[in-house]
């Protein structure tokens, strides 16, 4: 099944680039690069040769599809263990 903005919440995240659209600490605002990991709570994203971890919930992120469109998601959508998320339903 082939990534789109419909059914991103069932694919795996790391490899995406992604961006911080929003956060409730104004320093991850703007955080942009590749997601390396995902846990339940954070995404850690490579920024600037480092590793940034940063809060799924209180966060929202822009995230670029391989086929180069971008789509915007609430962290609190994406609160979970991949490997739950990605069996969820919705």
């Amino acid at each position: 099944m082939p990534l789109t903005k419909r059914n991103i919440l069932q694919h795996e995240l790391i490899g995406l680039e992604a961006q911080v659209v929003s956060s409730s600490d104004p320093n991850l605002l703007g955080v942009y690069g590749k997601i390396l990991d995902e846990t339940r709570d954070m995404l850690v994203i490579e920024h600037m040769s480092a590793a940034k971890i940063v809060p799924k919930s209180g966060s929202s992120f822009e995230i670029k599809l391989p086929d180069g469109q971008t789509v915007v998601i609430e962290g609190r959508r994406l609160v979970g263990r991949p490997e739950e998320r990605v069996r969820r339903k919705r």
